[in-house]
């Protein structure tokens, strides 16, 4: 009888869920992505040397948008990543499967969108897709460079296009009255960027003050020549109370030989105020199924030098994407 009625359930959930759709745009979606990788971290403690199957940020979220008038419209997206290899979300110790992706509600008009909940920062949206091993194990910037930033309580505005050119600006709410940070007012963050694009080239400059305790700037472009992208990223961070500082660059290409074949690879570098340095070199292979789906493989490498000595952390994995 238990199983009867959650049929039952289910069922009215997508029959609502289609009448939804037919009268709002709603979309439901989804990534799976999943990795099989040889893992060598001399840079922890205690060292890892093992292999692992990684989810790489797959998600299911919900997105659609209805409209009010003429002129306005609601929207709203939620989404979660899902931990598809051991179910054990990275901030609740194993305890869900679930962990908050982008998730906000707002509004869109001819003059623009407003956007409130929890969300990448303009910043690290300035990448595009210049990161071209974007949520991998040791492939994506993240593990060296400063910026990529998913904020809770941040307000975001962005102008409509014009002639190519959008510009974003976020006020991030530090809701710390009570902390040693006396973080109490509305825009104790803020997020800027100035995006243009067409058909061959996506450009953009972004600032952040006082985003995760940093203060940012990052520059980015990224050519279409043909089968070719070739892709440049430059940031300079500083903390905020001035005690440490760092440079980052990166340069990546990828290359399309037809036929669902994609070479691709990148190299960038961060050097620190202490005289360290983190080194990044990847390089990889995708052979595209279809639209939705594609095999991949590719090699990371960090080589990291604190001043006297140099680790190693390094993956080889081999893997696919579904997406919905």
């Amino acid at each position: 009888m238990k199983r009867f009625c959650l049929t039952l359930t289910a069922a009215a959930l997508c029959t609502a869920g289609a009448s939804s759709y037919a009268e709002n745009d709603f979309t439901i979606y989804g990534k799976a992505n999943l990795s099989l990788n040889d893992v060598e971290e001399q840079s922890k403690s205690p060292k890892v040397d093992e292999w692992q199957l990684n989810s790489n940020a797959s998600r299911l979220g919900v997105k659609g948008s209805y409209k009010i008038n003429d002129a306005l419209k609601a929207i709203y997206q939620m989404e979660f990543e899902v931990h598809i290899d051991d179910g054990e979300s990275s901030s609740s110790k194993g305890k869900d499967t679930f962990e908050q992706r982008n998730i906000y509600a707002g509004f869109s008009s001819d003059y623009g969108t407003l956007i409130a909940g929890k969300h990448d920062t303009p910043l690290k949206l300035a990448q595009g897709k210049v990161d071209r091993f974007n949520d991998q194990l040791l492939g994506d910037i993240k593990h060296y460079m400063e910026g990529e930033d998913r904020v809770k309580n941040i307000v975001m505005y962005s102008t409509p296009t014009m002639s190519g050119f959008t510009a974003s600006a976020a006020m991030i709410a530090g809701e710390d009255s009570s902390g040693s940070s006396e973080k109490n007012g509305l825009s104790d963050g803020v997020s800027l960027s100035l995006n243009y694009k067409n058909d061959w080239l996506s450009a953009a400059v972004a600032r952040n003050d006082d985003v995760d305790s940093q203060d940012t700037t990052r520059v980015m472009t990224d050519f279409t020549l043909g089968n070719t992208k070739l892709g440049l990223l430059w940031q300079e961070a500083e903390k905020v109370d001035g005690s440490a500082d760092e440079d980052s660059w990166l340069v990546s290409a990828t290359q399309d030989l037809g036929s669902g074949w994609l070479i691709k690879g990148q190299y960038g570098k961060t050097d620190y105020s202490n005289s360290s340095e983190d080194e990044q070199m990847v390089f990889g292979v995708d052979k595209k199924l279809n639209k939705q789906s594609k095999v991949f493989a590719y090699y990371a490498n960090i080589e990291r030098f604190d001043g006297s000595k140099s680790v190693d952390d390094s993956s080889f994995a081999v893997g696919y994407e579904i997406k919905f």
